[in-house]
């Protein structure tokens, strides 16, 4: 009879053994959703729009409203602004009159229900078993004789040869579970990615049109909270309000007029991946590479960013490779043609090159390149991306390598 608690090494015990992927892949899920959140039903008016709107006629302060989404729960579905359209008291010369007879500023009644979801468990971690002893034929059903305890899950053959990850079309070398930390890495930054598209990426930020009578929420600096019809704002409300709010789920809504166009000014964040080349003592290597930034923009044509920079396959003689840089990037995008936006960049940093059986070498690593992105919201766009990088690590008596990079990706901004 086998001891409950086996020896070092059974397959037990391997079987029990944490796996940094696993950790990591519940590590991203996490991040994305840290990263991303939801969409709020409300809304920001920026403090500068807010002492604009003061200027204005109270009847014709909701015509056009500046407002920037917020991020976080959703109470109610937002109200539909088209039904009916325009709403009562609307003129479009003179924008609002007084507010309609029965017209009240309150937002939807909440449902509150109880239920019960009931959802299938995670899938099993180990393989399916074939049929044997106790297997009943059909949709995989097993019989109670399945539990015996003669009954054991066949054992995994030992591997062999060489386990490296396959970035580019070939293997990354001997190093394992490093390549393993590399690829999971990358699916981490992906997830991320994705939460952060779907949400910061997403969200409105541009004019609508409102009610004049539409509940405006001013937060002052003891973060009390006072409610005040638009038309009825002052300035010195806005001399007190730290920050001022409306939502799109009470009174007639908001109606929205159009996205502003993007805005990079503020913090930054860019991932691309795409195609690498290079030449390194006579020898061509080609592979898959990724960009990973995270910067600011203090104008929204120019800003500063930290890269991190990674490209691995194999080269013309079966050899695995990678390039692991980290810089410091300028970006300027100088040029804009209604939606694209032509820039360019300069990039200066340390790069780690490796060839198998040449071990790894490490120095100055300089580039710079072109850049095309894509508007598709006030804070997203799609991103394009050529770069040369030569540096001081090649592995012959010259020691300069070069290598060329070509992504595409997304910035969200």
């Amino acid at each position: 009879m086998r001891p409950l608690l086996d020896i070092k090494g059974s397959p037990e015990r391997r079987r029990c053994t944490p796996r940094p992927e696993i950790a990591l892949t519940v590590f991203g899920a996490f991040l994305s959703y840290a990263c991303g959140g939801c969409l709020s039903n409300e809304y920001v008016i920026p403090k500068t729009e807010l002492a604009r709107l003061t200027q204005i006629p109270p009847e014709q302060r909701g015509q056009r409203v500046h407002v920037v989404q917020g991020l976080g729960s959703r109470r109610a579905d937002a109200i539909d602004t088209t039904q009916p359209l325009p709403p009562p008291g609307y003129d479009q010369q003179g924008g609002y009159g007084q507010p309609p007879e029965g017209y009240v500023e309150s937002g939807p009644e909440p449902n509150v229900g109880v239920g019960i979801m009931i959802a299938p468990g995670p899938p099993p971690l180990v393989p399916p078993l074939p049929p044997g002893p106790g297997f009943v034929g059909g949709h995989g059903h097993r019989s109670p004789g399945f539990m015996g305890r003669n009954v054991r899950p066949p054992r995994r053959p030992r591997a062999t040869g060489h386990t490296g990850g396959n970035l580019g079309g070939g293997k990354l070398g001997k190093s394992g579970g490093k390549d393993e930390m590399i690829v999971f890495l990358v699916v981490v930054a992906v997830l991320a990615t994705i939460g952060m598209v779907a949400t910061e990426g997403a969200r409105y930020d541009g004019d609508v049109a409102m009610y004049p009578w539409q509940s405006v929420y001013l937060k002052d600096g003891n973060d009390q909270i006072r409610e005040v019809p638009l038309a009825q704002l002052t300035a010195a409300d806005v001399a007190t309000a730290e920050e001022a709010t409306v939502a799109d789920d009470e009174g007639w809504g908001m109606m929205r007029l159009g996205r502003r166009p993007l805005d990079r000014k503020g913090f930054a964040y860019k991932m691309d991946v795409g195609i690498f080349r290079s030449s390194s003592a006579g020898v061509d290597a080609d592979g898959t590479g990724l960009n990973l930034q995270f910067g600011y923009f203090p104008h929204r044509f120019v800003g500063l960013l930290g890269t991190w920079s990674f490209a691995g396959g194999t080269n013309s003689v079966d050899h695995s490779f990678y390039r692991n840089s980290l810089s410091l990037e300028a970006e300027v995008f100088p040029v804009h043609l209604w939606r694209l936006h032509l820039g360019a960049f300069g990039h200066v940093g340390n790069q780690w090159a490796h060839e198998e059986d040449m071990g790894t070498r490490d120095g100055l690593a300089l580039g710079g390149g072109g850049l095309l992105e894509i508007e598709l919201t006030t804070r997203l766009t799609l991103a394009f991306r050529a770069d040369y990088t030569t540096a001081k690590a090649g592995p012959d008596s010259n020691r300069w390598q070069s290598g060329m990079l070509f992504t595409a990706g997304v910035a969200i901004y």
